[in-house]
C-alpha cells in the first residue's frame, strides 16, 4: 500500500477567500504572515480588500533554528531563536532566551504529533529541529479562533494543546454505551442541535446511536499513538493531536445497531446513514469528510463524522457539495 504523505498536504500553495469581518490584519495574524507580505503577494496598492476576493497567502519567514541540545535551564540566544519559531507557529511564548517549563510543554506537545519519529520528553535536538523545520516551512499554524462555530480544525490548522472548551455537557441521545465517559461531551449549542437530529431520526424510525464526541488533546494523542503503531497509514484515518475537530466540542461520531454501532463506512450505505447526510444540515451539521473530497480533508470517508457549524452554513455546504476548507476559502 502507498503510504500517505502527511507532508505532501501541508505544502500545497494556499489560497484565501475573504469573509465577512476580515480586515489585512486579521488575514495575516491567522496564516503567521504579514500585511505588507500579503499585499506584495497581490499586488495590492492599498489595505482594501472586499468579500468573495480571492488571495493568494504567503509562506511566513521560517526563522533559522539552531543545532544542540536544549532543555529545561538552558539559556541564551539559541533558546530565543526556539520561542521565535514556536511564536511564528502561533503558540503564546515569551521570548525571553529561558528554556523553562512552558518552553518545554509545548516542544512536548509538538512532539506528540509524531509519536512515529519522536519522543515526548520536552528537549529540543536534532530530530526535534528537523520537524519544527518542516511545519515552519509549512501551512501549519495553531488557529487563533477555536470558540468560532466554524473554526477549521485540520492538518493545517491545529488547536492548541491548552485549549478546552468552556461548559461541555452530555447530549440527551440514546449512545451506544451506558456508562458516563468523556467522550460524550459537546458543546451546549452543538449538544442542543444533536438533541434536535435524534428527535427527528426517532419520529422517522430511524435508529442512531451517538458514539463519540469530546476528545482532549492527550486522549487524541494516545489515540493517534496507538493507532500509527499498528498503521503507518493512520493519519488518513485518524488526527494527530491537536487536529481533530472532537477537541472543539463541535463534532460527534454517530453510528446505528444495523452496523452494531461500528463506524465504518459501510454505515453510509445504510438507511441511517443516508438518512443522516440527508437531514443534518437542518439541525446544523455537516458531514465533515464527505466520499470524493480525501484530497481536500486529508482524510478518508467518514460518513459517520457530523460536525457542527450551525443551520445557515451547514445548508450552504450541502447544497454546494463542498466541505468547510471549501466553504472558508481554504481548500488545497
Amino acid at each position: 500500500m502507498h503510504q500517505y504523505n502527511y507532508w505532501n498536504y501541508y505544502y500545497r500553495a494556499t489560497n484565501y477567500i475573504v469573509q465577512p469581518g476580515d480586515s489585512l490584519y486579521l488575514i495575516a495574524k491567522r496564516f503567521n504572515t504579514t500585511i505588507s507580505d500579503i499585499k506584495q503577494a497581490n499586488n495590492l496598492t492599498s489595505d482594501l480588500i472586499y468579500v468573495g476576493q480571492s488571495l493568494v497567502i504567503p509562506s511566513p519567514a521560517v526563522p533559522t533554528l539552531p543545532d544542540g541540545i536544549y532543555g529545561i535551564g538552558s539559556r541564551g540566544p539559541a533558546v530565543v531563536k526556539i520561542q521565535q519559531a514556536l511564536s511564528a507557529l502561533g503558540f503564546n511564548v515569551a521570548q525571553d532566551g529561558i528554556y523553562g517549563p512552558k518552553t518545554s510543554d509545548i516542544i512536548m506537545n509538538l512532539q506528540k504529533k509524531f509519536p512515529e519519529a519522536l519522543t515526548a520528553d520536552g528537549i529540543y535536538g536534532p530530530k526535534t529541529k528537523m520537524y519544527l523545520e518542516k511545519l515552519l516551512a509549512s501551512k501549519y499554524k495553531i488557529v487563533q479562533n477555536p470558540e468560532s462555530k466554524t473554526v477549521l480544525v485540520n492538518k493545517m490548522n491545529s488547536l492548541s494543546p491548552y485549549y478546552e472548551p468552556q461548559n461541555l455537557t452530555v447530549p440527551n441521545v440514546s449512545f451506544a454505551y451506558p456508562e458516563y465517559r468523556p467522550q460524550k461531551l459537546m458543546q451546549p449549542e452543538a449538544a442542543r442541535a444533536l438533541e434536535a437530529l435524534f428527535a427527528k431520526a426517532k419520529q422517522d424510525n430511524i435508529a442512531l446511536n451517538a458514539v463519540s464526541g469530546y476528545r482532549s488533546y492527550d486522549y487524541q494523542s494516545q489515540l493517534f499513538s496507538r493507532n500509527i503503531k499498528a498503521n503507518p497509514n493512520a493519519n488518513q484515518f485518524s488526527a494527530r493531536p491537536g487536529e481533530s475537530e472532537h477537541q472543539t466540542g463541535l463534532a460527534m461520531d454517530v453510528s446505528s445497531p444495523s452496523v452494531n454501532n461500528n463506524l465504518t463506512q459501510a454505515f453510509g450505505d445504510t438507511k441511517e446513514g443516508k438518512w443522516l447526510v440527508e437531514n443534518a444540515p437542518d439541525f446544523g451539521f455537516i458531514l465533515r469528510f464527505p466520499k470524493g473530497k480525501e484530497n481536500i480533508t486529508g482524510y478518508q470517508y467518514e460518513p459517520w463524522h457530523i460536525r457542527y457549524v450551525g443551520k445557515d452554513v451547514a445548508r450552504q455546504i450541502a447544497n454546494q457539495n463542498i466541505t468547510l476548507e471549501e466553504y472558508l476559502g481554504q481548500s488545497t
